[in-house]
Protein backbone atom coordinates (compact mmCIF):
# COMPACT_ATOMS: atom_id res chain seq x y z
CA UNK A 1 0.00 0.00 0.00
CA UNK A 2 2.70 2.12 1.15
CA UNK A 3 4.56 1.86 -2.81
CA UNK A 4 1.30 2.72 -4.60
CA UNK A 5 2.15 6.02 -6.44
CA UNK A 6 -1.59 6.75 -5.94
CA UNK A 7 -1.69 6.97 -2.45
CA UNK A 8 1.36 9.33 -2.65
CA UNK A 9 -0.02 11.72 -5.20
CA UNK A 10 -3.46 12.01 -3.17
CA UNK A 11 -0.87 12.91 0.04
CA UNK A 12 0.33 15.14 -2.39
CA UNK A 13 -2.81 16.81 -3.28
CA UNK A 14 -3.99 16.77 0.39
CA UNK A 15 -0.32 18.55 1.18
CA UNK A 16 -1.33 21.11 -1.12
CA UNK A 17 -4.90 21.70 0.13
CA UNK A 18 -3.85 22.42 4.31
CA UNK A 19 -0.77 24.33 2.88
CA UNK A 20 -3.23 26.39 0.65
CA UNK A 21 -5.14 27.08 4.03
CA UNK A 22 -2.32 27.52 6.32
CA UNK A 23 -1.19 30.36 4.29
CA UNK A 24 -4.60 32.49 4.39
CA UNK A 25 -4.19 31.93 8.28
CA UNK A 26 -0.59 32.89 8.24
CA UNK A 27 -1.63 36.24 6.52
CA UNK A 28 -4.53 37.12 8.78
CA UNK A 29 -2.40 36.15 11.96
CA UNK A 30 1.19 37.22 10.77
CA UNK A 31 3.00 37.83 14.29
CA UNK A 32 2.36 34.18 15.70
CA UNK A 33 4.25 32.90 12.53
CA UNK A 34 7.08 35.52 12.81
CA UNK A 35 8.88 33.81 15.48
CA UNK A 36 9.54 31.27 13.36
CA UNK A 37 12.14 33.46 11.52
CA UNK A 38 14.90 33.18 14.65
CA UNK A 39 13.73 30.18 16.81
CA UNK A 40 14.25 26.25 16.15
CA UNK A 41 11.06 24.23 14.56
CA UNK A 42 10.69 23.12 18.06
CA UNK A 43 11.07 25.84 19.88
CA UNK A 44 7.99 27.66 17.80
CA UNK A 45 6.39 24.02 17.90
CA UNK A 46 6.30 24.12 21.75
CA UNK A 47 5.73 27.48 22.35
CA UNK A 48 3.48 29.33 20.15
CA UNK A 49 1.79 26.11 18.04
CA UNK A 50 1.03 24.20 21.10
CA UNK A 51 -0.89 27.24 22.40
CA UNK A 52 -2.89 28.36 19.29
CA UNK A 53 -3.93 25.07 17.95
CA UNK A 54 -7.15 26.63 16.69
CA UNK A 55 -5.03 29.02 14.35
CA UNK A 56 -1.73 26.18 13.95
CA UNK A 57 -3.58 22.92 13.50
CA UNK A 58 -2.68 23.40 9.82
CA UNK A 59 1.09 23.55 10.33
CA UNK A 60 0.90 19.74 12.50
CA UNK A 61 -1.21 18.63 9.65
CA UNK A 62 1.71 19.46 7.01
CA UNK A 63 4.15 17.96 9.25
CA UNK A 64 2.11 14.62 9.21
CA UNK A 65 1.46 14.54 5.58
CA UNK A 66 4.98 15.73 4.71
CA UNK A 67 6.64 12.48 6.98
CA UNK A 68 3.82 10.09 5.02
CA UNK A 69 4.84 11.58 1.96
CA UNK A 70 8.66 10.91 2.45
CA UNK A 71 7.91 7.06 4.18
CA UNK A 72 6.00 6.33 0.54
CA UNK A 73 8.85 8.02 -1.22
CA UNK A 74 11.64 6.04 0.24
CA UNK A 75 8.98 2.60 -0.09
CA UNK A 76 8.20 3.40 -3.62
CA UNK A 77 11.82 4.19 -4.64
CA UNK A 78 12.97 0.81 -2.74
CA UNK A 79 10.60 -1.32 -4.70
CA UNK A 80 10.95 0.57 -8.28
CA UNK A 81 14.67 -0.28 -7.71
CA UNK A 82 14.28 -3.71 -6.64
CA UNK A 83 12.43 -4.15 -9.95
CA UNK A 84 15.04 -2.84 -11.57
CA UNK A 85 17.78 -4.60 -10.02
CA UNK A 86 15.89 -8.33 -10.70
CA UNK A 87 15.53 -7.35 -14.33
CA UNK A 88 19.30 -5.98 -14.41
CA UNK A 89 20.84 -6.90 -17.86
CA UNK A 90 24.77 -6.98 -18.56
CA UNK A 91 23.81 -6.42 -22.33
CA UNK A 92 22.22 -3.23 -21.89
CA UNK A 93 23.84 -1.57 -18.52
CA UNK A 94 23.16 1.86 -20.16
CA UNK A 95 19.68 1.13 -20.28
CA UNK A 96 19.42 -0.55 -16.77
CA UNK A 97 21.07 1.79 -15.23
CA UNK A 98 18.88 4.96 -16.74
CA UNK A 99 15.59 2.99 -16.06
CA UNK A 100 16.93 3.82 -12.17
CA UNK A 101 15.71 7.46 -13.17
CA UNK A 102 12.80 7.06 -10.83
CA UNK A 103 14.73 5.56 -7.64
CA UNK A 104 17.25 9.01 -7.99
CA UNK A 105 14.41 11.05 -7.80
CA UNK A 106 13.16 9.75 -4.84
CA UNK A 107 16.58 9.85 -3.14
CA UNK A 108 16.65 13.72 -4.03
CA UNK A 109 13.20 14.41 -2.69
CA UNK A 110 14.45 12.98 0.60
CA UNK A 111 17.74 14.55 1.06
CA UNK A 112 15.62 17.98 0.06
CA UNK A 113 13.25 16.97 2.72
CA UNK A 114 15.89 15.77 5.20
CA UNK A 115 18.56 19.08 4.71
CA UNK A 116 14.46 21.19 5.76
CA UNK A 117 14.60 19.41 8.22
CA UNK A 118 17.92 19.81 9.71
CA UNK A 119 17.77 23.66 8.66
CA UNK A 120 15.16 24.12 10.74
CA UNK A 121 15.46 21.64 13.64
CA UNK A 122 19.73 22.69 14.43
CA UNK A 123 19.89 25.62 12.19
CA UNK A 124 20.58 29.32 13.64
CA UNK A 125 18.82 32.05 12.61
CA UNK A 126 19.26 35.20 14.64
CA UNK A 127 17.74 38.39 13.95
CA UNK A 128 17.78 41.70 15.68
CA UNK A 129 21.52 42.31 16.32
CA UNK A 130 22.08 46.16 16.22
CA UNK A 131 25.75 47.04 16.03
CA UNK A 132 27.44 50.51 15.88
CA UNK A 133 30.85 51.05 15.23
CA UNK A 134 32.76 49.32 18.17
CA UNK A 135 29.69 47.20 19.29
CA UNK A 136 30.03 43.51 19.95
CA UNK A 137 27.82 40.50 19.37
CA UNK A 138 28.48 36.45 20.16
CA UNK A 139 26.61 33.76 17.59
CA UNK A 140 24.12 32.18 19.66
CA UNK A 141 25.33 29.10 21.22
CA UNK A 142 29.43 29.55 20.59
CA UNK A 143 32.29 31.07 21.45
CA UNK A 144 32.34 33.46 18.33
CA UNK A 145 32.14 36.81 19.42
CA UNK A 146 31.59 40.07 16.42
CA UNK A 147 32.68 43.51 16.23
CA UNK A 148 31.75 45.85 13.91
CA UNK A 149 34.85 48.21 13.26
CA UNK A 150 34.36 50.06 10.95
CA UNK A 151 31.23 51.55 8.85
CA UNK A 152 30.93 53.16 6.06
CA UNK A 153 27.33 54.54 4.19
CA UNK A 154 28.28 55.62 0.84
CA UNK A 155 25.65 58.39 -1.01
CA UNK A 156 24.98 58.89 -4.97
CA UNK A 157 26.17 62.46 -5.61
CA UNK A 158 23.82 65.24 -7.57
CA UNK A 159 25.58 64.56 -10.64
CA UNK A 160 24.67 60.68 -10.73
CA UNK A 161 23.00 59.35 -14.29
CA UNK A 162 21.15 57.22 -12.43
CA UNK A 163 17.35 58.74 -12.72
CA UNK A 164 16.04 60.20 -9.09
CA UNK A 165 19.10 57.82 -7.27
CA UNK A 166 20.83 61.65 -6.43
CA UNK A 167 21.45 61.52 -2.48
CA UNK A 168 20.16 58.67 -2.09
CA UNK A 169 22.22 55.27 -0.50
CA UNK A 170 24.43 53.54 -3.19
CA UNK A 171 26.12 51.02 -0.92
CA UNK A 172 26.64 50.37 2.86
CA UNK A 173 30.53 48.55 4.28
CA UNK A 174 31.91 47.60 7.40
CA UNK A 175 34.48 45.26 8.59
CA UNK A 176 33.74 42.86 10.94
CA UNK A 177 36.25 41.30 13.45
CA UNK A 178 35.38 37.84 14.33
CA UNK A 179 36.95 37.01 17.32
CA UNK A 180 37.43 32.87 18.58
CA UNK A 181 39.91 30.57 19.65
CA UNK A 182 42.02 30.65 16.63
CA UNK A 183 42.03 34.88 16.73
CA UNK A 184 40.85 37.60 15.31
CA UNK A 185 39.79 37.63 11.51
CA UNK A 186 39.17 40.95 9.74
CA UNK A 187 35.92 40.06 7.05
CA UNK A 188 34.59 43.17 4.57
CA UNK A 189 30.57 43.38 4.43
CA UNK A 190 28.28 45.33 2.19
CA UNK A 191 24.84 44.64 1.61
CA UNK A 192 25.02 42.41 -1.25
CA UNK A 193 28.32 40.85 0.04
CA UNK A 194 27.92 38.58 3.44
CA UNK A 195 30.39 36.97 5.47
CA UNK A 196 31.12 33.20 5.81
CA UNK A 197 33.33 32.08 8.28
CA UNK A 198 33.35 28.53 9.44
CA UNK A 199 29.72 27.77 8.79
CA UNK A 200 28.31 30.84 10.17
CA UNK A 201 27.20 33.55 7.68
CA UNK A 202 27.01 37.40 8.76
CA UNK A 203 24.56 40.11 6.97
CA UNK A 204 23.26 43.11 6.89
CA UNK A 205 19.83 43.54 7.30
CA UNK A 206 19.02 47.28 7.79
CA UNK A 207 21.50 50.37 8.29
CA UNK A 208 21.37 54.26 9.51
CA UNK A 209 21.54 56.43 7.76
CA UNK A 210 19.62 56.09 4.92
CA UNK A 211 19.59 59.68 3.95
CA UNK A 212 22.52 62.05 3.57
CA UNK A 213 23.60 64.19 6.70
CA UNK A 214 22.15 62.71 9.50
CA UNK A 215 23.23 63.35 12.86
CA UNK A 216 22.82 59.88 14.86
CA UNK A 217 25.92 57.58 14.65
CA UNK A 218 25.65 54.87 12.04
CA UNK A 219 24.63 51.41 12.79
CA UNK A 220 23.81 48.10 11.09
CA UNK A 221 21.13 45.33 11.80
CA UNK A 222 22.80 42.15 11.44
CA UNK A 223 21.12 38.46 11.11
CA UNK A 224 23.41 35.52 11.76
CA UNK A 225 22.99 32.22 10.51
CA UNK A 226 23.94 28.57 10.77
CA UNK A 227 22.30 26.37 8.22
CA UNK A 228 23.55 22.85 8.73
CA UNK A 229 21.28 21.75 6.23
CA UNK A 230 22.72 23.61 3.06
CA UNK A 231 24.86 20.73 2.31
CA UNK A 232 21.95 18.35 2.40
CA UNK A 233 19.71 20.78 0.03
CA UNK A 234 22.68 21.13 -2.09
CA UNK A 235 22.72 17.49 -2.56
CA UNK A 236 19.60 16.75 -3.04
CA UNK A 237 19.33 19.38 -5.48
CA UNK A 238 21.56 17.98 -7.64
CA UNK A 239 20.46 14.14 -7.11
CA UNK A 240 16.90 15.45 -8.35
CA UNK A 241 18.40 17.19 -11.52
CA UNK A 242 20.47 14.09 -12.39
CA UNK A 243 17.19 11.91 -11.60
CA UNK A 244 15.61 14.17 -14.16
CA UNK A 245 18.36 14.18 -16.79
CA UNK A 246 18.13 10.33 -16.52
CA UNK A 247 14.49 10.46 -17.26
CA UNK A 248 14.51 12.48 -20.21
CA UNK A 249 17.40 9.95 -21.63
CA UNK A 250 15.59 7.02 -21.04
CA UNK A 251 12.39 8.51 -22.51
CA UNK A 252 14.55 9.15 -25.81
CA UNK A 253 15.39 6.06 -25.58
CA UNK A 254 12.29 4.49 -25.98
CA UNK A 255 10.81 6.69 -28.62
CA UNK A 256 13.85 5.33 -30.27
CA UNK A 257 13.12 1.88 -29.85
CA UNK A 258 15.82 0.83 -27.99
CA UNK A 259 14.09 -0.53 -24.66
CA UNK A 260 13.93 -4.07 -23.74
CA UNK A 261 10.59 -6.22 -23.82
CA UNK A 262 8.54 -5.22 -21.42
CA UNK A 263 9.99 -1.84 -20.26
CA UNK A 264 7.92 0.60 -21.74
CA UNK A 265 7.34 4.51 -20.28
CA UNK A 266 4.30 3.56 -19.56
CA UNK A 267 5.12 0.86 -16.83
CA UNK A 268 3.39 1.41 -13.59
CA UNK A 269 6.38 0.43 -12.13
CA UNK A 270 7.98 4.17 -13.09
CA UNK A 271 6.85 6.67 -10.73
Amino acid sequence: MLGDARLSLWLIYALFADILVGSMIMQRYPELFYPLQDRFLQQWLLSYGAGNPRLTWWFFVALLLLSALALTTAVCGTDRAVAVVARFSRDDIRGSFLRLAPTVVHVGFLLLLAGQLVSHTLGVNSHGNILAVGGAVRAPGSGIKVVLRDLKVDFFGRDTRFLGMAGKVRDCTGTLAIVDRSGIHRRRISINRPVRYRGWSFFIADFYPKTRGAKKPPFINLIIRKDPGTGLLAAGAIVFGLGLVMYLLLAARTRSGCAPAGMSMNSNNNF
